[in-house]
């Protein structure tokens, strides 16, 4: 270990301080999603994240008291991810210098890593989760100890899927990348392949076991949320053909369109596409200088070709699930194994490089926007909460509030000077143009409670849910214009209304 952090603390440095100055504004200002508002300051709401199968996150919660320590959390985050990076360099043998530090800004400019940093309450167990995957694998490929080869490996795989389930995809990956690395060495060996996955299948039923007695534990049923409940081998079997096109069709929507990030409003995609092609080239040039027979090559061309299924194994396993931004962290992995098979030639490098440092530009100008963006959604919501308050005094504060509406639905609100709306062009999409209030009644009330509570130091008390169903269906209410009109916030039987959309 100490030989490891002497050959890559000036990397690690460079990386924490980039990190530092590209997400400042996670720092220094309010930057709220509405998962992040309803779990922001002190959050002791693990029941739901329990009945998710995801108990390290009560475990976590528990070691810092329920509170949330959001400069803390998001400097340990991006110290986490940054060892993570380093021992990823370390794995692939990455000796160019010049693609080190490509690639270790590539990831801590990527939106995977912005997205995971701007949920700041459990950017921490998330990267600790991404950290327990890779070092897993990294055990067990590189010690000699069996507890280090082979236990520690499949207790930090049960402890990163307790966090998030999403990260199946990340030691899947990496056991296919490391394959076709063997491969192009000739010292592939199936006896290995098959001891890594029995390692990463052990992990699963470990976290499995684990998670089974944390049910029981707690009284908790697992939720339904996304079919979780519902996971069947029989089941997967059965829709086994729709969900391995979902995994490639998804493999493409990442990297050519909109969907799950904005990849066309910087020409993200357009580099994408350079990308694959270096890739190709790199590979051939590869299996030439290293004269891999036929045998060997469709191996390769196999492993390839599973690659997609392994990004997406999540979405194969669970029949509601689509792959979202911050599901999306073994896609990370294949920039340094990029870096791997381009290192060895100088023209590869320089191309490389060139198409990295335009991704780089790119993703730092859908950070800034994506920032800026839901800072000024923030502002916007403070300003509309003051004018709330200053109602709520005149019309008396003892009495109970509904806020009804969505703000997305609301043209006053909603509508954007031309900067705004260039602004939020630029962004990678993924919740950086909601508003911070779930529609489904109890997240509503939760939230604006929160907002109220928290920045504007201001409490109050939202109606019970037989009283928001009995005010929304009332003629009163639909005969009410919308806010900021008069007559969009006034009493409805002893409550404080306002009315945000028709």
């Amino acid at each position: 270990m100490k030989k490891f952090i002497k050959k890559y603390r000036f990397l690690l440095i460079l990386f924490i301080v980039f990190c530092m100055i590209i997400h400042l504004s996670l720092f220094t200002k309010n930057i709220l999603t509405a998962d992040v508002l309803l779990n922001s300051n002190y959050y002791h709401g693990y029941r739901w994240e329990i009945s998710l199968g995801r108990f390290g996150l009560y475990l976590f919660g528990l070691l810092k008291g329920f509170m949330v320590f959001k400069e803390i959390e998001i400097f340990l985050a991006i110290f986490l991810f940054g060892i993570s990076g380093l021992l990823l360099i370390d794995f692939f043998h990455i000796k160019n210098k010049v693609i080190q530090v490509a690639t270790l800004l590539l990831l801590g400019s990527s939106p995977i890593f912005s997205s995971t940093l701007l949920f700041h309450y459990c950017a921490l167990p998330y990267s600790l989760a991404f950290f327990c995957e890779i070092f897993a694998f990294y055990l067990f490929v590189h010690c000699q100890q069996k507890i280090l080869k082979y236990l520690i490996p499949i207790l930090l795989i049960a402890l990163s899927l307790s966090m998030y389930q999403a990260y199946l995809s990340v030691f899947f990956t990496l056991l296919l990348l490391y394959s076709m690395i063997q491969l192009v060495k000739k010292k592939f060996s199936w006896k290995e392949f098959f001891l890594e996955l029995a390692i990463y299948f052990l992990g699963i039923i470990v976290y499995f076991l684990c998670m089974k007695l944390s049910l029981i534990v707690f009284h908790i049923t697992l939720d339904n949320y996304r079919g979780a409940n519902q996971l069947s081998i029989v089941d997967i079997i059965i829709h086994i053909p729709n969900r391995l096109l979902l995994a490639y069709s998804s493999f493409y929507q990442f990297y050519f369109t909109d969907t799950i990030v904005s990849n066309t409003n910087v020409g993200i995609h357009i580099l994408n596409i350079f990308l694959f092609l270096l890739f190709g080239l790199s590979i051939i040039y590869s299996c030439w200088k290293n004269k891999l027979n036929v045998k060997e090559i469709l191996l390769f061309i196999l492993f390839l070709l599973l690659l997609p299924i392994s990004l997406n194994v999540v979405t194969i396993l669970f029949q509601d699930t689509q792959l979202q931004l911050l599901m999306s962290s073994a896609y990370l992995l294949i920039y340094l194994f990029l870096g791997y098979f381009m290192q060895d030639n100088k023209l590869f490098i320089f191309l490389l490089c060139f198409v990295f440092l335009f991704l780089i530009r790119g993703y730092l100008i859908q950070d800034m926007a994506t920032y800026q963006t839901l800072d000024i959604t923030y502002q916007k919501t403070y300003t509309l909460a003051l004018d709330i308050r200053r109602e709520i005094n005149k019309l008396g504060k003892e009495k109970d509030v509904l806020i009804m509406g969505n703000l997305d639905h609301n043209s006053y609100y909603h509508n954007q000077s031309i900067e705004e709306k260039a602004i939020s062009k630029l962004t990678y999409g993924f919740v950086s143009n909601y508003s911070l209030f779930w529609d489904e009644y109890t997240n509503m009330k939760n939230g604006w409670t929160r907002f109220f509570q928290f920045y504007l130091g201001y409490p109050i008390t939202f109606v019970d849910e037989e009283m928001y169903q009995k005010i929304k269906d009332s003629s009163s209410f639909k005969n009410m214009e919308c806010y900021p009109d008069s007559g969009s916030i006034k009493v409805i039987d002893d409550v404080i209304v306002v009315k945000l959309e028709n």
